[in-house]
């Protein structure tokens, strides 16, 4: 069955192409117009009789006959010269170019020619007949009697060679009529091109809406359904950067407005206490709030941070060589800041801190932060969070393993610190999976070791 499928398969793709298609045509209409041709001139004869039964070429060699019979009946056939004699039988009369007239004595044999046909012998040859003139079927013998003996007259008509030379090149334009399929074809191919070069110059001039004729499976077929899909994707493409233009203008012009007010009240805060103006008893209030508002300052950084990774345009990662023991450091503080916030934490490392990789200490560092920002807002304090660091298959993997908060104490997520996590970690060359059930949520980035 796959042998067979393949070879369906082939055999399609192979009939799909124009020139396979158009070499097929052209042997299809080569025998065509062999074929009719050949029929048409085997069949010239009774053409030419249908016109004399219809009257457009006028032979009647029994009325010449009987005319020379009217004449012959009176006179002595040996009395007379030939030349006296068809004088006075009016044979030039009938001397079209195209009759020969021959008289036979009683026995026979052979006397002279009344009348020899004046046509360009080249007519009645097989150059343009396949068939012999002599025998067109209209030839005429009768008897015609003098006082003193019976003539045998034979009437000979070559008025074929009237219609040999429109007959032979009618019959060759509609044999050449029968290629006339491959005109129709090479022209309606070439006619579909015209449109897809219009429609690319449309294209061209910025006008993406506008869709490429997508017709047939052949080369030129599958060129126009690229260009429409390469057309569909730059459409989209273009749809998605001013998405993201607008978006990141959005965000820009919101996050400036709400980084203005929790830095109003912190300058004020501490303008406050600068100048020792901090009622008795609130130095430990104000310096809490300060705190809050610079929390919220750097929430509303990182948000942006994340927002402009997500939808700004793709940029390589500065990359430089790092060492394990560098981002376990980082890992460590993190760990203290959420078992002061309540959570138990558990550590698993199984790698040596020597392991070195290539990445962007900036993005590992951004990267962290998000995770563990994810813990706090998401995790069950209840539930310890699990740490995990190992190398396998030349990859160094770090694991984040937490329980979440039941559904009713969850807060809605619009996922943007996982979405720039694992940016931020494909950029570096490493993995990113997440997998998420009913009461834990666990992330894993890795990255290939270098010697």
């Amino acid at each position: 069955m796959d042998r067979r499928r393949k070879w369906r398969e082939k055999w399609q793709e192979r009939t799909s192409r124009m020139t396979f298609r158009l070499f097929l045509l052209l042997i299809l209409c080569g025998f065509l117009t062999f074929g009719s041709f050949w029929f048409l001139m085997q069949h010239q004869i009774q053409f030419y009789m249908i016109l004399v039964k219809k009257g457009y070429i006028k032979f009647d060699g029994k009325k010449i006959t009987e005319e020379m019979q009217k004449k012959a009946e009176k006179i002595r056939f040996k009395d007379y010269s030939k030349e006296e004699l068809l004088n006075y039988l009016e044979i030039e009369k009938y001397n079209d170019g195209y009759i020969s007239i021959l008289f036979y004595d009683e026995e026979g044999l052979f006397q002279f020619y009344g009348l020899e046909y004046s046509a360009p012998k080249v007519l009645l040859e097989g150059r343009f007949w396949y068939n012999n003139t002599y025998y067109g079927g209209l030839n005429w013998m009768d008897q015609v009697e003098f006082l003193d003996t019976t003539e045998t007259v034979m009437v000979y008509s070559m008025h074929e060679a009237l219609i040999a030379m429109p007959y032979f090149f009618g019959s060759l334009l509609i044999s050449m009529m029968m290629f006339l399929p491959v005109f129709v074809y090479v022209w309606r191919r070439m006619r579909y091109v015209g449109k897809v070069k219009e429609e690319i110059l449309i294209m061209a001039d910025g006008d993406l809406e506008h869709p490429v004729t997508v017709k047939g499976r052949d080369e030129i077929g599958v060129l126009a359904r690229n260009l429409d899909e390469m057309r569909l994707a730059l459409e989209e493409n273009i749809r998605q950067e001013q998405e993201g233009k607008k978006a990141n203008h959005d965000l820009i012009r919101s996050v400036s407005h709400d980084l203005r007010t929790p830095m109003t009240t912190l300058y004020g805060y501490l303008e406050i206490l600068d100048q020792k103006k901090c009622p008795a008893g609130k130095q430990e209030e104000y310096i809490r709030r300060c705190i809050e508002k610079v929390e919220e300052i750097r929430v509303l950084s990182d948000k942006m941070f994340e927002y402009a990774l997500i939808y700004g345009k793709e940029e390589q990662a500065e990359l430089s060589d790092l060492f394990l023991w560098e981002l376990l450091e980082e890992m460590e503080s993190s760990r203290e800041f959420l078992q002061l916030k309540g959570f138990q934490v558990e550590e698993e490392f199984q790698a040596p801190e020597e392991v070195k990789f290539s990445g962007n200490r900036i993005f590992f560092q951004r990267a962290f932060n998000n995770l563990f920002s994810n813990i706090l807002k998401y995790g069950d304090r209840e539930k310890p969070v699990r740490l995990s660091v190992k190398t396998e298959k030349g990859y160094v993997e770090f694991g984040f393993l937490n329980g979440k908060k039941r559904r009713e104490e969850q807060v809605e997520s619009n996922r943007i610190g996982l979405k720039s996590v694992k940016k931020m970690v494909e950029l570096q060359g490493g993995h990113f999976f997440a997998a998420e059930e009913e009461e834990t949520f666990a992330v894993t980035i890795g990255f290939p070791l270098r010697d």
